[in-house]
């Protein structure tokens, strides 16, 4: 995008659409990691959507120290009511790419997972993200052994946000890397 105009609306709607507090530097990140705009470019139109009032200082400060921004009720009527002029399928991957830049600690999710013993002998693993109140993703599995239940939610619980990606990548058919030869 060259159109500061387009970019003030893909900043709203990402934004909106990620739906909690970010600061500026993540945002544009993300824009310049998927070659949307030049993160100084970003930057500018980013500081005068600021002085505009469609974002705002949250209050809050992120784990770094730096100012964490929300959008505003007019910024999200600006990224709904232009949104639709962004290309769907930039939207989608930019929401892609911001959803492996955040970790899911950072964007505030919750990860739970337990195991159970079940009468055959077996054990049952439950896995599950909830962000926001909302269940993003949850997996249940059945394995023969304590061992193999200990060692899913081990790694679970490491590092959730590769096995969302990796479970989105799969059902999305983004990624047959199991299914290739």
């Amino acid at each position: 995008m060259t159109d500061k105009s387009e970019i003030k609306v893909f900043i709203l709607h990402l934004m909106d659409r990620i739906g909690y507090k970010v600061n500026c530097n993540d945002i544009c990140s993300i824009l310049s990691q998927e070659n949307i705009a030049g993160y100084f470019e970003c930057g500018d139109c980013f500081t005068e959507l600021v002085e505009a009032g469609h974002i705002v200082d949250s209050g809050e400060p992120d784990e770094k120290g730096e100012i964490t921004y929300l959008v505003t009720d007019s910024g999200r009527t600006i990224a709904s009511v232009l949104g639709d002029q962004i290309s769907s399928s930039i939207k989608e991957a930019s929401y892609r790419s911001a959803i492996r830049y955040l970790s899911f600690e950072k964007r505030g999710a919750i990860v739970n997972c337990h195991k159970t013993r079940l009468d055959s002998g077996k054990y049952s693993v439950h896995c599950e993200i909830v962000e926001k109140g909302r269940r993003v993703l949850e997996i249940n599995i059945d394995v023969d052994t304590e061992k193999e239940a200990d060692t899913m939610l081990f790694n679970f619980r490491r590092r959730p946000e590769v096995i969302y990606q990796g479970t989105m990548a799969l059902v999305s058919g983004e990624r047959n890397y199991i299914f290739e030869k």
